[in-house]
Parts: structure tokens; C-alpha cells; sequence
């Protein structure tokens, strides 16, 4: 529903913007008072926007020298030699496939089992070892593995105690 505004109410308006724009004029410290002959309606405008400013934040900074930077100290990062990988050795035939092997010092040999009939590995005596073996499986059947991992460099001979014929050595530098 649209309500029409009386045009009684804007000449009220006219008239009491006029009386406050006489008055003021009366009151003011010089110059005559204002006449005017027409009461006009008044318009209001909205203020104006004012235009965006940029502003610039400037920084001024020391010069950067030598003596200026902290010292900077550097660590190099603890390595950790990777272990060599592991070695294998097949059980076949009746024999340890290859009989002799060399490897490094840290490295891991496996034999696997893959013969029909069963198989040990028992390191032979040595003067370090002469009570008993260093390293010995239990008995394997096909598809079994064991596994000894060699930390001391030195040549270690070895033997199945089920068939003592099949030996094998492992040399490690």
C-alpha cells in the first residue's frame, strides 16, 4: 500500500527550514539577514565520499654488514652408515650353494632350505670358540631359513651337523 504524503507537509517543511534559515541569518555576527521570497522544499545530498587515500609506510634499516649478521655455526648432521644388505645362501643338493662367501663387516647371511630332506648350519670351533659354535640353527626343513648376522671380520667355517660332508665358510672383512 503506497501513502501519498499531503503537499501541505512539504510547504510546512519549506516554511520551518525558511524560519531556521532567517533566524540564523539574524543571529550572525555581520552582515544583513537573508531575504528570500519563494519557500522551496529542500533537498538533502549525501555527503561526499571521499576519495581513497594510499599511504606509504617507509622503513628505513641499518646497513647489513658482516658485523652486523650473529655468527652462524653449522653441525654436520650425525650419520649412520646403513647396514650392508643381507647375503643368501641356498641349501642344495646336498650342498651350500655358493660353499664360500666373502661379505663386510654388519652383514646378515640367511641360508634357505631347499632340499627335500632336512639340513643344520653350525659354525665349526675356533680358538675364540672351542666350547661351542658361535652361531647354530635348528633343523630346517624345505623352505626354512636361518639367519646370523657377522660383527667380528675373521673367516668362520661351518658345517651341516645332520650331513658333516656339506661344509661352507664365510670370510667377513
Amino acid at each position: 500500500m503506497h501513502t501519498r504524503i499531503p503537499r501541505t507537509w512539504y510547504l510546512i517543511a519549506g516554511a520551518i527550514i525558511l524560519a531556521t534559515v532567517i533566524i540564523a541569518g539574524c543571529t550572525a555576527p555581520s552582515g544583513p539577514a537573508p531575504v528570500t521570497t519563494q519557500a522551496t522544499p529542500a533537498v538533502t545530498t549525501p555527503p561526499a565520499t571521499p576519495a581513497p587515500t594510499t599511504v606509504v609506510m617507509t622503513t628505513t634499516l641499518p646497513p647489513v654488514t658482516t658485523a652486523t649478521l650473529p655468527p652462524v655455526t653449522t653441525t654436520a648432521a650425525p650419520t649412520t652408515p646403513l647396514p650392508p644388505q643381507p647375503v643368501s645362501v641356498a641349501i642344495q643338493n646336498f650342498a651350500f650353494i655358493p660353499p664360500s662367501i666373502t661379505v663386510p663387516q654388519g652383514t646378515m647371511v640367511i641360508w634357505t632350505d631347499q632340499d627335500s630332506a632336512p639340513h643344520t648350519i653350525v659354525s665349526d670351533a675356533t680358538p675364540t670358540f672351542s666350547l661351542g659354535a658361535l652361531f647354530q640353527s635348528n633343523q630346517l626343513a624345505m623352505g626354512q631359513t636361518f639367519s646370523y648376522t657377522f660383527t667380528t671380520p675373521g673367516t668362520y667355517l661351518y658345517h651341516c651337523s645332520i650331513h658333516p660332508f656339506m661344509k661352507g665358510t664365510v670370510t667377513v672383512t
